[in-house]
């Protein structure tokens, strides 16, 4: 992977990250009081952390420059 590549997928990754992580409290709120967050929100949360699931594979399989396998 060049270099622009890599550093767009970083970012990718962290703002995928960032945002699971901003959401956080809609699964506290889901996990300890009760609450229906609705589906809506939910689908959200899984795409967010799919995304950065996928983006974090992304950058393990390869290095700026090409020196990935």
């Amino acid at each position: 992977m060049s270099e622009q590549p890599y550093r767009l997928t970083v970012l990718a990754c962290a703002a995928s990250w960032l945002m699971v992580g901003l959401h956080a409290p809609v699964l506290h709120q889901l996990m300890h009081h009760g609450r229906n967050p609705g589906w809506a929100m939910l689908a959200a949360i899984a795409l967010l952390a799919a995304a950065g699931v996928a983006t974090l594979v992304a950058l393990l399989k390869s290095a700026p420059g090409g020196g990935g396998n």
